[in-house]
């Protein structure tokens, strides 16, 4: 479920429940699931990609929300949320936001869009970028 980029420091992960095809509706059940295996993994923080036509998915599992849930098990969380399916989801500045969140939030942090691939991996590569530039 958790696949590093960075040991230790950066991880990807498509969101809890995905399952490609059609979107339905994901259990409790299954979003603690996922978080405990994030814990397992010693991720300490998620930034969360997905748009707001995503996050109703948990809403009658979760009355928090998915964002509170992750908040509530112990999660530090910053959302960047954008819808699915766009061509180029972020702009240059939404991007140095998601590289903000990075800096700040407890490391290992785990960034998720719903299958963790297109926005997930535009996310991360600006995050790499950022950090080679650093050195």
């Amino acid at each position: 479920m958790v696949s590093w980029i960075i040991e230790g420091e950066l991880a990807v992960s498509s969101r809890p429940g995905y399952v490609p095809g059609e979107e339905r509706a994901v259990s409790r059940a299954v979003v603690d699931a996922w978080i405990t295996d994030a814990r397992a993994a010693g991720v300490r923080s998620v930034i969360c990609l997905l748009g707001d036509d995503q996050l109703p998915l948990y809403a009658e599992a979760l009355p928090e929300g998915l964002l509170g849930r992750y908040r509530a098990s112990g999660f530090e969380v910053a959302h960047h949320g954008v819808r699915d399916g766009l061509t180029e989801p972020y702009t240059a500045a939404q991007l140095d936001e998601a590289w903000a969140s990075f800096r700040r939030l407890p490391k290992p942090v785990l960034v998720h869009c719903s299958a963790g691939y297109d926005r997930t991996g535009r996310v991360v590569r600006h995050i790499q970028g950022r950090l080679e530039e650093a050195g």
